[in-house]
């Protein structure tokens, strides 16, 4: 279960100085708070400072792992928690998770979220992030918040179709790290089919068979989303949306939490 980090943060300019500060809330760009007549450009060209104070609960730090999650952070940002840099933001696209629990305590936290211009060190080979860095608003438009994880860590997925004759089976293999050993199972939904698996924690996965009766194969001719298939695993509150396509000759497809 995400705790989102909700409320105010406070912006400041960190280039021209005479640039206004002020509070906002996210999901947002930050030129929602700042005068009309600035760009988008201009705000772009400039480096800024998110500032938010929030209170980490006994029972929040009672579990075994504190992840801090952001999605659609649209320009290259530093995150720091409570004055210590825990993670670079570089891509819209992409869900960062990062554990920051040893950087934390009960009670009073502060992070920070600071865009930052790229510098000559920052290695971004990545036409399409870069794209999309540079064509969007700057701002927070996904997720923003922690992440406490009792006992497993959810890392990756695999699917591999096994299609003979007509029909056969998907099987989905589910990959953790294990934290804090404990009675857990994981839930596995594939095209409205759900199963609940116990978990041994002393493996590094977990694997379900459903059965596919006339398999619908993606074309790229076609491209019907309609044969797409939807699979969702969820762990402990970790949950992965998986939209996954049976090509023929396909073996193995990996997906990353």
């Amino acid at each position: 279960m995400l705790t989102a980090l909700s409320g105010i943060w406070q912006l400041s300019p960190l280039t021209d100085l005479t640039l206004p500060q002020g509070d906002l809330t996210f999901p947002a760009a930050i030129s929602t708070i700042l005068p009309m007549e600035l760009t988008e450009n201009e705000i772009a060209a400039q480096e800024w400072h998110l500032m938010h104070d929030f209170d980490v609960s006994e029972a929040m730090f009672a579990y075994a792992a504190i992840d801090i999650v952001l999605k659609g952070v649209s320009h290259y940002a530093e995150v720091r928690i409570n004055g210590n840099a825990v993670l670079d933001c570089f891509d819209s696209e992409v869900t960062y998770q990062k554990e920051i629990k040893a950087h934390l305590h009960v009670g009073f936290n502060r992070i920070e979220i600071l865009f930052l211009e790229q510098g000559d060190d920052w290695l971004l080979d990545d036409e399409r992030a870069k794209y999309s860095i540079a064509n969007r608003p700057m701002g927070i438009f996904g997720d923003l918040g922690l992440r406490g994880i009792r006992h497993l860590r959810l890392k990756s997925a695999t699917a591999i179709p096994i299609i003979q004759h007509g029909s056969g089976e998907v099987k989905i293999a589910i990959y953790f790290d294990t934290l804090v050993v404990g009675m857990i199972a994981a839930k596995v939904k594939f095209d409205g089919m759900s199963y609940s698996i116990p978990i041994d924690v002393r493996a590094d996965r977990v694997t379900a068979l459903f059965q596919v009766d006339a398999p619908r194969f993606w074309s790229e001719e076609r491209q019907d989303e309609n044969d797409i298939y939807k699979i969702e695993i969820e762990l402990e509150g970790q949950v992965m949306l998986i939209p996954y396509k049976i090509v023929e000759g396909q073996t193995e497809e990996s997906f990353y939490y």
